[in-house]
């Protein structure tokens, strides 16, 4: 039995699915399962798919009708072995360097109260040319406003989860499967794009421990089809999970107090930061009253947290 599954909800990727197949052949790690689902693609991609099986044993098409890719991701799940140890959510679009699932199949081996690992990435466009790569850097609390950490501390907690990752984090992240068992897997509710895994990852880190591994061994592609690209509410996602975790019930104590202070700090410390800079950026485009509207809201939320910490 494969030791890693790897699960791709592929749609209309017909120039670069082979690209993703390819990358999973090449990877030094062989004891593998690849689980592609073809999520009602009008283009040729299943056919293209297809014709990967007849080469590859390890590979598994399976078609559904158009569904989103939460529930693709969930219907590759529950078609994967289930005595496989580690998980990767793998985009249709995107590529890993051929160490990516050895050196992080490793780094679990080696910390076994990790329950999810994520590498670092770089950007390629539609030709595979590396392209200009902008650091995200993970941020958490600092007495009067936020602080990043040392890119060397493998440390992700809940508070710095809240604060967003980096581009192409569902296919640097690897799962041990014992972990993610205990989530509830890709919530379809929170709508098609987005913000999905920093919700599945903020359950990790209630339940386990969430671990950055400095390497960058993920090829995070950037052009115009690219499903994360186009037609996003990033702003609107980042509420939805929101307002889902101040509604979550089935909490302990400890987990709530953890949430509560990941909340307190998305609302009360990054938004206003994001803001600050969007105002500044509005007067250096000339457009001053409405900056001094955006630093007005800023200073509303921000100012009050730095006498009332939660």
């Amino acid at each position: 039995m494969p030791k890693f599954t790897i699960i791709t909800a592929c749609y209309n990727a017909e120039k670069f699915i082979s690209k993703a197949i390819e990358t999973i052949r090449a990877q030094t790690f062989t004891d593998w399962e690849y689980i592609v689902i073809d999520d009602g693609s009008t283009d040729n991609s299943a056919e293209i798919i297809s014709s990967y099986k007849k080469l590859e044993p390890r590979l598994k098409l399976i078609k559904q009708s158009n569904s989103g890719m939460c529930i693709a991701r969930n219907n590759g799940f529950k078609a994967s072995y289930q005595e496989s140890q580690y998980l990767l959510f793998f985009d249709a679009d995107d590529c890993l360097e051929p160490q990516m699932l050895e050196v992080m199949i490793n780094y679990l081996n080696a910390h076994p109260d990790i329950g999810a690992a994520y590498c670092d990435f770089y950007n390629i466009d539609a030709d595979d040319k590396p392209i200009n790569t902008v650091y995200t850097p993970r941020l958490i609390p600092s007495m009067f406003g936020v602080k990043t950490l040392p890119y060397n501390t493998p440390e992700t907690p809940l508070v710095a989860i809240a604060g967003g990752l980096g581009g192409g984090l569902d296919g640097r992240t690897v799962f041990r499967r014992s972990i993610y068992e205990q989530t509830s897997g890709w919530d379809e509710k929170l709508g098609r794009n987005g913000g999905h895994i920093l919700d599945i990852l903020a359950q990790v880190a209630l339940i386990s421990q969430v671990h950055f591994v400095p390497e960058k061994l993920h090829k995070y592609r950037l052009h115009s089809g690219g499903q994360l690209h186009v037609n996003v509410n990033f702003k609107g996602q980042s509420e939805k999970i929101i307002n889902k975790w101040k509604n979550y019930k089935q909490l302990n104590a400890k987990q709530q107090k953890q949430v509560s202070q990941a909340i307190y700090f998305h609302e009360k410390r990054l938004t206003p930061l994001v803001e600050m800079l969007s105002a500044s950026q509005l007067i250096k485009d000339g457009k001053i009253i409405s900056a001094l509207r955006l630093y007005f809201q800023a200073a509303k939320n921000y100012v009050p947290s730095l006498f009332f910490h939660q």
